[in-house]
């Protein structure tokens, strides 16, 4: 039988969103496998809306989340911008905070049906 819980993702928006749980996983794997086309792969994402989904969290944040190398001998390749990495962890840090608030009500408001 399932527990009652709850659903709650933080997405950030400026008039349209623009970052949410999709582009953090897809600059997640593009760190670990140091591509975004790999990441692309993992996610089953094309990678025209990868790029589309990178520049527009670029655009609204003012800053750019991933260094790109062109291909070559020894092949192309994409890793996160430092500023990138330090929104990141803020991104979660903040994300973590609102889940242990948001668990604390929940129980709050829901714990005779739980």
């Amino acid at each position: 039988m399932d527990n009652l819980h709850y659903i709650l993702q933080i997405r950030l928006a400026k008039e349209e969103i623009f970052f949410g749980p999709g582009v953090r996983t897809l600059l997640k794997l593009t760190n670990e496998y140091d591509s975004l086309n790999a990441a692309c792969k993992q996610m089953n994402l094309s990678y025209t809306k990868a790029l589309r989904m990178i520049k527009g969290a670029e655009k609204n944040l003012g800053f750019k989340l991933l260094e790109r190398k062109i291909g070559g001998l020894g092949g192309g390749g994409s890793s996160l911008t430092q500023k990138c990495i330090e929104f990141l962890e803020k991104y979660e840090a903040y994300e973590n905070e609102v889940k242990n608030k948001a668990t604390e009500i929940f129980d709050e408001y829901f714990n005779e049906y739980l």
